[in-house]
């Protein structure tokens, strides 16, 4: 994301709170569920960062048109399974009705998978130097 961004303070931001906010979900298994709470909202913030850096960098323009769709679908889909995430974590922080695990891996999870990772990863293949 800095790379393709730029160092600034988003791209920054989004580079360290996405592995702070994982490690805070992590030690919310431990910790307890606020606790885990609170990293699904730092995570997700970061993902959104992520998400819309590489939307500006889209709109930006110079890239061809499919790999223009796979950063725009890589994008969009944080947005939906982040909000997942956070529906989550706070119906089981609150006690409030939520997803069940086999649901959020079904939704979330395959969301992440194919719609963000695979997306961003084959964008990001077509975008890298071609050798001599």
């Amino acid at each position: 994301t800095c790379r393709a961004a730029g160092d600034g303070p988003l791209a920054r931001t989004a580079a360290l709170s996405v592995p702070g906010g994982t490690m805070l979900v992590l030690a919310g298994y431990f910790v307890g569920d606020w606790f885990e709470l609170a990293g699904a909202v730092v995570l997700t913030a970061g993902m959104w960062l992520v998400g819309l850096l590489t939307l500006t960098e889209v709109r930006q323009g110079g890239h061809d048109r499919p790999t223009r769709l796979l950063l725009g679908a890589s994008s969009l889909v944080l947005a939906v399974s982040m909000v997942l995430a956070l529906s989550w974590a706070l119906g089981e922080a609150a006690g409030l009705p939520r997803l069940p695990v086999s649901w959020m891996v079904a939704t979330h999870g395959l969301l992440n998978a194919f719609g963000f990772a695979l997306c961003a990863i084959g964008a990001r293949l077509r975008l890298r130097p071609q050798p001599l």
